[in-house]
């Protein structure tokens, strides 16, 4: 095509040149024109037509529709006849593919949007986008690529769960009906006396006015701050639905978090895993805030099985994150090595609480031996039913 258009020039050229009819040259000069005229929109139009994006970083669930947002300015005072824009969103699924044509008047900013989805956590990258175009008559077409990439941070699935708390400090923000955890600042009720209540919950002022002993209730809740230890090592899991049962861990993980935000408890995590495209520790310290909670979930979206062998105990010590007291330690994991178990009976022993969370089935037959030292819930196999009841 180009070659055809020099081809043209040069024959109307020679024409001009060479040829002594008037009406042909004047016809080759008009066309010569028209050629100028063309290739200058065709220039000034790849120039002034530019593409950004509202957002460079996105984050969502597993089939969470996002939107992608693009604007398409025209920064010249002359229209744009047609423009085609493809926006390439890799491996992620959308019904309404980011492919667009439409011209543009003078001056014109226009909001372009479509929807992407992922059936799997992860990073994943959207764009660049291709821009492409021609002058009016089609004579001088051009190709760009603008607007940068957009990162998607793609989220575990988050299941609800049931937990109870049974131990932590008092002062906290977990209802639970043990009266030892009463807050003093936190008014419930008043209430008859009964024989054998403290003389400190005794209500003097409304005793004196109704005529009998009358005892206040406070709420009684608790803190408790939770550390995620998640097992990803490979050779830990049954060959059989391997990929599978490590992503189910990892939902798990990210259902804790968010069960545990929601309580507004500290939360923590640490992961014998590696991270996708980064030499990072899957590590985060204790932390209470939604910031926080999504910088762990963003962490479990990138977390793949660690490139050799890794152990949740050791990074817990390496990393040096200090337990508060009275902390519980969530434990994810097909199994226990003689040192983890040992190590989290010393925890137990210390005063904090110790969950176990078994993924796999029982392949390694701990199940009941393990019963006697933790609590130990069952992970389901599917379903949004996490733990067998």
């Amino acid at each position: 095509m180009k070659a055809a258009r020099w081809l043209l020039a040069l024959l109307l050229v020679s024409v001009l040149l060479f040829v002594p009819s008037r009406i042909l040259q004047f016809i080759a000069v008009l066309l010569l024109l028209l050629l100028g005229f063309s290739l200058l929109l065709s220039r000034l139009a790849s120039r002034s037509v530019t593409v950004s994006r509202r957002d460079f970083l996105l984050r969502g669930h597993r089939f969470e529709p996002l939107e992608i947002v693009l604007f398409l300015e025209n920064r010249s005072p002359l229209p744009v006849a047609a423009l085609t824009l493809i926006d390439m969103p890799g491996p992620l699924f959308s019904r309404n593919p980011g492919r667009f044509v439409l011209g543009l008047r003078p001056w014109e900013r226009r909001r372009l949007s479509y929807f992407v989805e992922s059936q799997h956590r992860g990073e994943y990258f959207v764009g660049p986008v291709e821009v492409s175009g021609a002058d009016p008559l089609g004579l001088f077409p051009w190709n760009r690529r603008q607007g940068g990439r957009q990162r998607l941070i793609i989220y575990p699935e988050v299941l609800p769960l049931s937990l109870a708390f049974r131990t932590g400090l008092p002062a906290g923000t977990v209802p639970i009906p043990d009266r030892v955890y009463e807050d003093v600042t936190r008014y419930r009720s008043l209430r008859e006396y009964v024989p054998g209540d403290e003389s400190r919950r005794i209500n003097w002022k409304v005793s004196a006015r109704m005529g009998s002993l009358v005892s206040t209730e406070y709420l009684p809740v608790l803190f408790s701050p939770v550390l995620i230890l998640l097992n990803m090592n490979r050779e830990d899991y049954p060959v059989r639905f391997r990929s599978h049962w490590m992503e189910r861990a990892t939902v798990l993980a990210a259902s804790l978090v968010m069960h545990f935000l929601a309580l507004r408890q500290e939360i923590g995590l640490v992961a014998s895993a590696s991270m996708k495209d980064d030499d990072g520790v899957p590590v985060a310290p204790m932390g209470g805030t939604p910031g926080h909670a999504a910088a762990i979930l963003e962490i479990l979206a990138r977390v793949e099985p660690p490139r050799g062998p890794a152990d949740f105990v050791r990074l817990l010590r390496a990393a040096g994150i200090a337990l508060p007291a009275r902390a519980h330690l969530e434990v994810i994991t097909p199994s226990l090595t003689d040192e983890q178990h040992s190590f989290l009976f010393e925890e137990k022993q210390r005063g904090y609480s110790v969950d176990l969370f078994l993924v796999g089935g029982d392949e390694h037959g701990q199940r009941e031996t393990l019963r006697k030292d933790f609590p130990v819930s069952v992970v389901a196999d599917y379903g949004a039913e996490l733990l067998v009841p």
